[in-house]
């Protein structure tokens, strides 16, 4: 069937064929859809600073105590009255907001959402960077240059060590992620039954103390670098559920792991790190895990034969402008497992998976 296909292609491809197929009651609908997606794909690039500006502007949280006319946007945002306008139908025009009668403008439930989602907004700012870094798509796939995000991420890849502040502000966009991140890995794993949780370059704790919400009886233990670790003893000194928590400093590709745990998670980790890395991070975790202890991969995934939006595309861009890691499918990660010595791998999904794939192996009992 190859050869149908590339036939198809072929014909698809000549302008004439669009012409005739206009023409044709069957055929016009299929052309329309096709041409919006690729007009979406043309605008996609706009759309994502219709968000941004939404975000950076605070529009969403003004939005939320009602609808609100042009002159009260353009008072609280301080933009002039036309193009506050122009942003407020760009988006309603994507969904991100409702116009009502005399200029008026509500959120709509995605608008909401956007709001809702503990992070969300400093994630999109975060945003800035990674779109400087795509603005030549062509270099970044050519070259290798100092991109803005590999500097934001200076010490992946080379475990270096970061000042206090820097590890501030990587454990902060890390927590906000977090939030995300770690309901729906909870929601995927089961803790119960387990008694000393090990996070894996667990930044401020944010991911422990989710944990700590749904599972109270646990202990835990947080590892990362010292600057980290001291970033998270200030946000976890006042929180009361938090006052337990095992803080260890190390350098995980240097040091060994903590010991005593019977499951060790890797959040938003191996993905940021070469092959190499990914190995000697899972040999360490077998040999820190008490037997028929559990380790747990949460991250972006590839999507092997069926490619996704999230894992290769998105995340495969992203860490690319990083220059370190990549997005692995499950089976992938299987391989690193199985030659760690893990088994009983399993990969737990949900319809969120445009969040988080999580892979779940064992360290043998014996």
């Amino acid at each position: 069937m190859d050869w149908f296909f590339s036939w198809m292609n072929n014909l698809v491809a000549k302008p004439k064929f669009h012409t005739l197929v206009k023409k044709l009651p069957i055929l016009n609908r299929m052309a329309a859809r096709d041409g919006r997606r690729i007009y979406d794909l043309v605008s996609g690039f706009v759309y994502s600073q219709v968000l941004l500006a939404m975000v950076e502007l605070r529009l969403f949280k003004f939005l939320l105590t009602g609808k609100k006319n042009i002159s009260e946007l353009s008072d609280y945002a301080q933009l002039d009255q036309k193009k506050m306008l122009l942003l407020c139908n760009a988006a309603s025009a994507i969904g991100l907001l409702k116009r009502e009668a005399k200029s008026y403008y509500s959120l709509t439930r995605l608008g909401a959402a956007i709001e809702g989602v503990q992070g969300l907004d400093e994630m999109i700012l975060h945003h800035k960077m990674f779109y400087r870094d795509l603005q030549d798509p062509v270099r970044l796939l050519q070259d290798d240059f100092q991109t803005e995000l590999k500097d934001f991420w200076s010490y992946v890849g080379n475990q270096k060590t970061i000042t206090d502040g820097e590890a501030v502000a990587y454990s902060n966009l890390m927590g906000t992620s977090q939030h995300i991140v770690a309901e729906e890995t909870l929601d995927l794993v089961n803790l119960t039954g387990f008694t000393h949780v090990i996070d894996i370059g667990g930044g401020n704790g944010t991911f422990l103390s989710q944990v700590r919400k749904r599972y109270p009886g646990l202990d835990l233990t947080l590892f990362d670098l010292p600057s980290v670790i001291r970033a998270a003893k200030e946000n976890v000194k006042n929180n009361q559920r938090m006052q337990d928590i095992i803080l260890f400093p190390g350098n995980f590709i240097e040091d060994e792991f903590p010991t005593g745990g019977d499951v060790i998670f890797f959040n938003r980790v191996l993905y940021d790190h070469d092959d190499l890395t990914v190995s000697l991070l899972l040999e360490k975790a077998f040999s820190a895990l008490e037997p028929g202890g559990s380790v747990v991969i949460s991250e972006p995934m590839s999507g092997f034969k069926s490619p996704s939006r999230s894992g290769d595309a998105y995340f495969g861009f992203y860490t690319l402008a990083m220059t370190s890691g990549k997005p692995r499918n499950k089976w992938q990660h299987f391989e690193f497992l199985r030659a760690a010595s893990f088994e009983a791998m399993k990969s737990l999904s949900s319809a969120n998976n445009f969040v988080t794939s999580v892979i779940v192996a064992k360290k043998p009992s014996k």
